[in-house]
């Protein structure tokens, strides 16, 4: 995608962050989103540790730990037949300003994140998109996200400050009522998009300046606009921002590289008498210089993306979060600098299974990388994954989520047989 498109969405959703009229009634989309484990239940397998955790709650301080341990295996095809595993434990505070120290509309956060270095996974399945969202390739324990965040105008204006992962607020499908249908996936390409190059997300967030506006938010319809300026480390210059604080974020001997994202999101809720749905456009760039595949050198790369969520089913008002949802994805960048040109995804979830499992999850995805058509990139066809999953909710707290995955052309080698992988992955709320 020409960068002087890009370049224009931003300026106009920047424009449309400085304007329009701004209305109070309560927001269609769920806030805020959690990558990679935001999906699970909001009970913990530790109670309420004697009083203590309600306590600080209704001081404004809220306590989240969680962890989720994978065992995977490649049974047929891809690089080797063997197995792997990986863990990832995430400690969560939030402050409420308003609970706290009578500041309205604030909020601080802080997440510890501890990861494991990955030993198999991908290299042994042979894919390129990643069969899984918690794979690292180098252990992690470090702060890794760490922001404050002001509301203003009835909500409906709102500046998040900080170290951020970018997939929480960029690229993602929205959730609907708690509910976001591709975070449930265990495939990377369900909640990261890879033709985005250089995205400050897992395991590298970025200090960030992120700002948002709804110009308007009636009684079943709702438009937003955010734009995000990103540490652009991680991109080019092989910095580690993950790990780091905001020491590469200005101008330095580390980088002098940003990442610019822009997005605007549609909501609607009982609309067409379905239960709701969102829509999401936006656009990128990345400042870096970044080699060609054919030895050439490009200033910057731009791309778009667009993502829709809708639910088709829900049981009654009670459980409105419940039902059969539907989602799609598509992304597209410059396959001269970009390993995936083009990529399509898509994907069915159903989210509890009537009164015989209420809570459990079933669910469809496909994701198509349409790998770079530059000759040099080498790349000979295209790579398609396909991801079946089955989530038992053992209580609130406690999921075990067994998976299977066939990837067709991993990487789009053909001297890759196609690779069968099965997955169970435990989620435990703490």
């Amino acid at each position: 995608m020409n960068k002087g498109i890009v370049g224009s969405i931003i300026v106009v959703m920047l424009g449309a962050i400085t304007s329009g009229a701004l209305a109070e009634s309560e927001p269609i989309v769920s806030e805020p989103h959690r990558p990679v484990i935001g999906c699970l239940a909001n009970e913990q397998l530790t109670g309420n540790w004697g009083g203590v955790r309600s306590s600080l709650k209704e001081s404004g301080v809220s306590i989240s730990v969680e962890n989720v341990f994978e065992y995977s295996g490649v049974i047929d095809g891809g690089v080797n037949q063997t197995d792997s595993h990986r863990n990832l434990f995430t400690a969560d505070i939030e402050i409420d300003t308003e609970a706290l120290f009578d500041l309205k509309g604030g909020t601080f956060f802080v997440q510890f994140l501890s990861v494991t270095a990955e030993k198999g996974g991908s290299g042994d399945a042979g894919d390129l998109q990643g069969y899984t969202n918690i794979e690292s390739e180098n252990s992690l324990d470090t702060l890794y996200e760490f922001w404050y965040q002001q509301v203003l105008f009835n909500g409906r204006f709102r500046v998040k400050i900080g170290k951020v992962d970018a997939n929480s607020e960029f690229a993602y499908v929205a959730p609907l009522k708690e509910v976001s249908a591709a975070c449930e996936f265990t495939h990377s390409s369900a909640g990261f998009q890879p033709s985005i190059a250089g995205f400050p997300s897992y395991p590298n967030s970025a200090m960030s300046v992120n700002l948002f506006i709804t110009p308007y938010d009636g009684d079943e319809t709702q438009l937003t606009f955010g734009y995000g300026l990103y540490d652009g480390a991680a991109g080019v210059d092989g910095v580690s921002t993950g790990s780091r604080g905001p020491s590469s974020f200005f101008s330095s001997k580390l980088s002098d590289d940003y990442f610019h994202v822009a997005e605007g999101q549609f909501a609607w809720d009982e609309a067409g008498g379905l239960p709701g749905g969102s829509l999401s456009v936006g656009g990128w760039l990345h400042t870096g210089d970044w080699d060609t595949f054919s030895g050439g050198v490009e200033d910057g790369t731009a791309g778009w993306y667009a993502t829709i969520q809708q639910q088709l089913t829900a049981p009654d008002e009670e459980n409105r979060g419940r039902g059969f949802y539907l989602f799609g994805q598509y992304g597209h960048s410059d396959d001269s600098v970009v390993e995936v040109g083009q990529v399509f995804s898509a994907g069915v979830l159903q989210n509890g299974l009537g009164d015989f499992r209420p809570d459990d999850l079933l669910g469809v995805y496909a994701s198509y990388a349409d790998l770079s058509d530059d000759a040099a990139a080498g790349f000979e066809e295209d790579e398609l994954a396909v991801e079946a999953l089955y989530r038992f909710t053992i209580t609130s707290a406690v999921s075990i989520q067994p998976g299977l995955q066939y990837i067709f052309n991993p990487s789009g080698d053909p001297s890759v047989d196609d690779a069968f992988v099965g997955q169970l992955r435990f989620i435990i709320a703490l």
